[in-house]
């Protein structure tokens, strides 16, 4: 072997082991995406097992030195897209990749493991890793784009884009390049320096991208944590404050107006002293998953504070306002809380308020907050409307 491509090589294998442990540590102990990972820790380790049986070619055949790299890396591709599977949530699936990772075992299989059959080892090898550097490709935009945008994604996703063409532009050069052999299909000879600094840069590449995915992922996490209530999974208070300054904004300047339904669940005090704060937690996450299906995907739902609750209604007026509040008081009457084989009925007394001219964001909740203590001394399970009033 050239000594050049030799210390390459090493170097390769340098950075995919460095970055498997560095993944092993993001996974545990400090529990980072830790499915993820694990499986970025796990590409890391098959591809640079991939590289050490490369340099035990020789002219003799040998499964484990021919077929075992080439799989390896292969195998080291699969785990990279289904790293980012897991860190976007992504839906998962294993049938092509297994299909792929498969008919190139089987193509391999069908030659002699040794020197004379580099070439269309080559060709099998190429065709599989370019087919899955764009799966990863694919996962990885889908994943980047929502928060990202587009085009951003696009530009992140460019190394792996990039390793799949490099594939694709490697088959070409088999077939048509005198030295194909020496510059692009063996990578112990001095001639394949330029692909093998190439394969450095690219498994760099990936692996910065891949940390930079899992980066984005926490963000996302944090921001997500932010945002949303611990307990029911809804917006919390703050961002439906912001919505709602969105809207008045937009209000202010010509827009369409909104609603607020604000309620409270009846009685919860007793479900808690009676039953525990295990079921009175019950009773909100139950809530909150009833008045989330009778709504609209636009619409807001927020916990706005222990048992309170709010909906935002963008484009509505009070009479909309109040039979979507009624539907919500049916929906939720409907749906007696099961705890400890006891059935808790669960119950909402509504206030429902409209944005208008001179009331503040602050005094349309307090509108909406009176309408419904209204409901409440009328009986509760009620629905109530906020009278119209402009702020002095």
């Amino acid at each position: 072997m050239d000594f050049q491509a030799k210390l390459l090589i090493q170097v390769i294998i340098l950075v995919t082991g460095t970055s498997a442990v560095a993944w092993a540590l993001m996974a545990s102990p400090m529990r980072i995406a830790p499915r993820a990972c694990w499986r970025y820790a796990v590409a890391n380790v098959l591809m640079m097992l991939g590289l050490i049986l490369n340099t035990l070619r020789g002219d003799g055949p040998s499964y484990v030195a021919w077929l075992g790299a080439d799989l390896s890396l292969l195998a080291g591709i699969v785990m990279l897209r289904l790293g980012t599977v897991f860190l976007f949530r992504l839906p998962v699936s294993y049938r092509m990749d297994l299909f792929l990772w498969g008919a190139a075992a089987l193509a391999m299989l069908l030659v002699s493991p040794e020197e004379s059959s580099q070439q269309f080892l080559a060709i099998v090898f190429s065709l599989a890793a370019a087919a899955m550097f764009a799966r990863l490709a694919m996962v990885t935009l889908q994943g980047l784009s929502p928060s990202t945008g587009r085009f951003m994604a696009m530009l992140l996703v460019a190394p792996v884009i990039l390793a799949a063409l490099s594939f694709v532009l490697r088959l070409g050069f088999i077939f048509y390049h005198e030295q194909a052999e020496e510059r692009f299909i063996s990578i112990q000879s001095n001639q394949a320096l330029p692909v093998l600094w190439f394969y450095l840069v690219l498994a760099i590449a990936i692996n910065v991208l891949a940390f930079g995915n899992a980066l984005t992922r926490l963000v996302q996490k944090i921001r997500m944590l932010a945002d949303r209530d611990m307990l029911t999974g809804l917006w919390n208070r703050r961002s439906a404050e912001e919505v709602m300054k969105k809207l008045h904004y937009k209000w202010q300047r010509g827009g369409e107006g909104y609603a607020l339904v604000l309620l409270d669940l009846d009685h919860f005090k007793q479900i808690n002293d009676t039953f525990g704060h295990q079921a009175g937690d019950a009773a909100l996450r139950q809530a909150a998953l009833v008045l989330s299906h009778a709504l609209r995907d636009t619409d807001v739902l927020c916990r706005f504070g222990g048992e309170e609750f709010l909906v935002i209604l963008s484009g509505a007026n009070i009479k909309q306002a109040h039979q979507v509040a009624e539907k919500l008081r049916t929906c939720l009457e409907e749906r007696a809380l099961r705890w400890e084989g006891q059935d808790i009925p669960l119950s909402a007394s509504f206030g429902c308020a409209v944005v208008m001219p001179g009331l503040s964001v602050s005094q349309l909740i307090s509108s909406a907050d009176n309408a419904m203590y209204q409901a409440k001394a009328a009986g509760r399970n009620r629905v109530m409307d906020s009278e119209p009033q402009v702020a002095s």
